[in-house]
């Protein structure tokens, strides 16, 4: 009879490899999104926000992301043309 607190190496192989899995992935995320410009990088961060809006939005913040864009449109660093 096997302790219910004892882990297996076959269990801990398993995560072993999907760690290592989730971190090539984590890093190949990560090149893909430095390889971005910012005028990109910004336009990306915007859909991710309007995507995810209803589901983390906090009605009663006075977060308002638009003004966030639209500073940085006049920095010169986001175009909302393509």
């Amino acid at each position: 009879m096997t302790d219910s607190n004892t882990v297996s190496e076959h269990d801990r192989d398993y995560f072993r490899r999907l760690g290592e899995w989730e971190r090539e992935n984590a890093e190949e995320d990560l090149r893909r999104h430095l390889a971005l410009s910012i005028s990109e990088r910004v336009r990306a961060s915007e859909r991710m926000s309007e995507r995810w809006r209803k589901f983390v939005h906090d009605d009663h913040s006075d977060d308002r992301p638009e003004e966030f864009y639209e500073r940085a449109k006049r920095l010169g660093l986001y175009k909302a043309d393509p």
